[in-house]
């Protein structure tokens, strides 16, 4: 299927059509018409962001969150100012990123299907839609597990990774003495 830019009519390329948020999409921007689209709105990347109505973290090609959504927050339970900057696993209160070396350079990194969700996408620009994860976290001493569903997609040098779902799971161990 032909995508042509819905701005200049210029085809985009061949290939099927992406998905983002769940719906088709069979026309676009391409890059230098979304260019001229934002300078011309002029609005802020976390003022963009808080108009969606889903928690969304936006992260940066070193994995660093460079903003989040009100909602994110939320569900975070910390100001956007606490997080920015921070790694992803530091964000969610992953309980591996307090261990030696920190998030995205542990053993059990290399399996994070937040981390290489993000790294997909920002390696080949495709979008990822409901990806299963599962989160380890530390609390009181035990760690639980949370399940996630998660989207991402890369918008330039970012990739906006959409929080689908969440459900919390029970405890499944005490923490080792590396943990919390």
């Amino acid at each position: 299927m032909r995508k042509l830019c819905a701005w200049c009519g210029l085809e985009m390329g061949s290939e099927e059509p992406g998905r983002l948020f769940g719906g088709s999409i069979t026309h676009g921007i391409c890059e230098p018409c979304r260019r001229a689209l934002f300078a011309q709105m002029g609005v802020p990347l976390r003022r963009f962001i808080d108009l969606l109505d889903v928690p969304v973290v936006v992260v940066g090609e070193d994995d660093d969150v460079r903003a989040a959504n009100r909602l994110a927050c939320e569900l975070i339970g910390r100001d956007v100012s606490r997080i920015e900057g921070l790694k992803g696993g530091a964000v969610f209160e992953c309980a591996y990123a307090s261990l030696p070396g920190g998030c995205g350079n542990t053993v059990h990194c290399s399996g994070c299907a937040i981390r290489c969700s993000v790294t997909e996408t920002f390696e080949t620009g495709a979008s990822l839609l409901r990806v299963p994860a599962t989160l380890t976290q530390c609390a009181a001493g035990e760690e639980c597990e949370i399940r996630l569903l998660i989207s991402t997609e890369k918008a330039v040098d970012l990739v906006l990774l959409r929080i689908d779902e969440v459900a919390a799971g029970s405890p499944t161990r005490p923490a080792g003495p590396a943990g919390c």
